[in-house]
């Protein structure tokens, strides 16, 4: 009987103290703000999104921070500003002496070292690596080592498991490096082969490969342990050095003159030490078996436990606590963070409403404190209302974006079909025919500014963008007329991909091309993560694009559309303007690297068309009077450490 009743004491105990902790969860946060779609990767060296920027931020800190209004670099972890060598060539950073993780731990440089290797590791190098391997020296030249071993691997696990090998990756056996290694393993015989098959026609490589029969299960084996083995000699070249515990020493490669401006993004972030428990490891090589540097992505978690791993640690003013799929993101004071004692909020909630008008809602219902999103269909009465004083709590930030239209340059067939996209005078026709004036003022009508150019006019002091071309449906017949399709015939349905907040003006722009040029257009409206997916593999023709600054310079967006850049999802190339973005990148003097990125410029919005710029943003925010010291700066990204909540 006793031990009944014991066992239902504990039960009711049990119960209690789930209730409890369970009402302590779901209590307000002291702020609370609106992401339009869930969080996409917490992971510094995978994220791209401003949404996640602006968790990001907040919970960790770069070796510089922003100011919280004009977005001028300032201290972070490190004292500001660092030491510069004479030819600027050269920055050493100090780490603040009370610097520490959310465990209470100090951040080193070496956890610096961590966190920008990552950036750009082959497995977790994602679309802002070139931040690091355009300026540091030797990044570069490590990745393309990288790449080159994690494509003679790949054939090898693909000639072990019985499969065929494309011509990529046959050549990259061929590699000196790998038959030199080989040579050194004592596989003398097949070293030798691979060096005979060095003339052998691309179509015949692969399966001559295949035929060697040699023991490719042993040799790839031999090869990942050596590749391994060499992984920390080779980054050694690598411009980043920590000297000891709180000195990081960064060799540059070029210029760059915005380089403190970068210091703070996500890819620049340090990483802990614990995320080494979740790393992959095959056989005696911390990296996969086909080289690459992978981590469990549950790492961002707070609460994951997997081989030990504690949760998430990071160094910023507040560390995640509570991560629910397209629900909630809670953000704690970090106890541990340097400033904590003038941090004004204790808890941030981060809560996610698929449904903006949902959104708006919860904000009038006084659930929600702010709204960085405003993209209802009812926007432009709710400018109205702000611009003559009705709305006092609707802010119009002149933000430092660009939206325009991708043309999808690099398929030339989509769905079995031909893409007329690839011809730079269909595009140039439907550029010319995009009455921009009718989008932004009156489909659009929130304030935004007409873009005659990529480059947002003002956002960097002394660059004067080149003007696109203005609306000419006369010339955009005569194109389409040479380009051999007159009056739109023979011209295949033209798919828009949209997301649903572009729907409106989409069926504008369609119907204008409609009108004017004979063609037939299909809006694609998708949710965001397919319409991102489908941009990013160029499964379209035209899709919608938008570019917020990351940094105060033209390259924050002229770097978008270089070849190869991870963010170029129209997929173009052109050598000229490659070599104009790089030869700026050389260039010192402000007014000569402003006039080869003008140069660079006009040929995107005058002669190739890759994107047709529409609208710099005028982005509308809600903010209730109770909140003081988040500004609706230029980027939209909002440091909460210095937010005030006095409901």
């Amino acid at each position: 009987m006793l031990h009944r009743l014991l066992l239902l004491i504990a039960f009711f105990l049990a119960v209690i103290c789930w209730g409890h902790s369970r009402s302590r969860l779901e209590l307000r946060a002291d702020l609370t703000y609106v992401n339009p779609s869930d969080i996409h990767t917490l992971d510094p060296a995978r994220m791209s999104w401003t949404t996640d920027f602006r968790v990001a931020l907040n919970i960790w800190e770069g070796l510089t921070s922003w100011d919280p209004e004009t977005l001028h670099p300032t201290a972070g972890a490190a004292f500001f500003p660092p030491r510069v060598s004479d030819d600027e060539g050269e920055l050493v950073f100090t780490l603040r002496n009370d610097a520490r993780w959310s465990n209470g731990e100090p951040v080193t440089a070496d956890d610096f070292v961590r966190g920008w290797r990552r950036g750009i590791e082959p497995g977790c190098a994602a679309d802002y690596a070139f931040l690091l391997t355009d300026h540091i020296t030797g990044a570069d030249e490590y990745v393309q080592w990288r790449q080159r071993w994690v494509s003679a691997l790949t054939a090898l696990v693909r000639l072990r498991d019985g499969w065929d090998i494309d011509v990529r990756l046959a050549g990259s056996l061929l590699d000196p490096e790998i038959v030199l290694n080989l040579k050194s393993l004592g596989e003398l015989a097949l070293a030798q082969q691979l060096e005979r098959l060095a003339g052998k026609p691309d179509d015949a490589l692969g399966p001559a490969i295949r035929e060697l029969g040699a023991g490719w299960s042993r040799i790839h084996s031999e090869l990942l342990e050596v590749h391994g083995n060499r992984l920390d000699v080779e980054f050694s070249r690598v411009g980043i050095r920590a000297l000891d515990e709180r000195t990081l020493t960064v060799q540059l490669s070029k210029p760059c003159p915005y380089f403190l401006d970068l210091t703070g993004m996500p890819v620049f972030l340090p990483c802990h030490s614990s995320i080494e428990l979740l790393r992959e490891r095959h056989g005696r090589a911390a990296l996969s078996e086909t080289g690459l540097v992978l981590h469990d992505p549950q790492w961002t978690k707070p609460d994951y436990h997997r081989n030990g791993y504690p949760g998430l640690i990071t160094n910023g003013a507040f560390q995640l606590t509570e991560w629910t799929f397209k629900r909630r993101a809670r953000m704690a004071k970090n106890l541990f963070f340097h400033g904590a004692d003038a941090i004004g909020c204790r808890t941030i909630d981060m809560v996610v409403y698929d449904n903006l008008n949902a959104a708006l809602m919860a904000y009038e219902a006084g659930q929600v404190d702010l709204l960085p999103d405003l993209t209802v269909p009812y926007v432009h009465e709710l400018v109205r209302r702000a611009e003559s004083g009705e709305r006092k709590d609707i802010l119009r930030c002149p933000v430092s974006a660009t939206y325009f239209l991708n043309f999808n340059c690099r398929s030339r067939s989509l769905n079995e079909a031909p893409n007329p996209m690839s011809d730079p005078r269909v595009r140039r026709a439907l550029s010319l025919s995009v009455d921009k004036e009718m989008l932004v003022i009156k489909v659009r009508a929130r304030g935004d500014r007409i873009a005659h150019s990529f480059v947002p006019p003002d956002a960097t002091a002394g660059y004067v963008p080149p003007k696109a071309p203005g609306y000419n449906p006369d010339e955009s017949r005569r194109l389409l007329s040479e380009a051999g399709y007159s009056g739109g015939a023979g011209l295949p349905p033209i798919s828009l991909l949209l997301t649903q907040n572009d729907e409106r003006l989409g069926q504008a722009l369609a119907r204008t091309w409609e009108r004017e040029l004979g063609i037939r257009v299909e809006l694609t409206v998708k949710e965001s993560k397919s319409f991102s997916e489908d941009k990013a593999e160029r499964r379209y023709m035209v899709a919608r694009g938008n570019w917020f600054a990351d940094y105060n310079d033209p390259t924050t967006f002229l770097n978008c559309l270089a070849s190869g850049n991870g963010n170029n999802d129209s997929g173009y190339s052109n050598a000229e303007y490659d070599r104009l973005l790089d030869e700026a990148n050389r260039i010192a003097d402000p007014e000569s690297r402003f006039q080869l990125l003008s140069r660079a410029e006009a040929i995107v919005v005058q002669t190739d068309f890759p994107i047709v710029p529409i609208l710099h943003f005028s982005e509308p925010i809600a903010i209730k009077p109770y909140v003081h010291g988040i500004h609706a700066n230029a980027r939209l990204w909002f440091p909460f450490r210095f937010a005030r909540v006095s409901r």
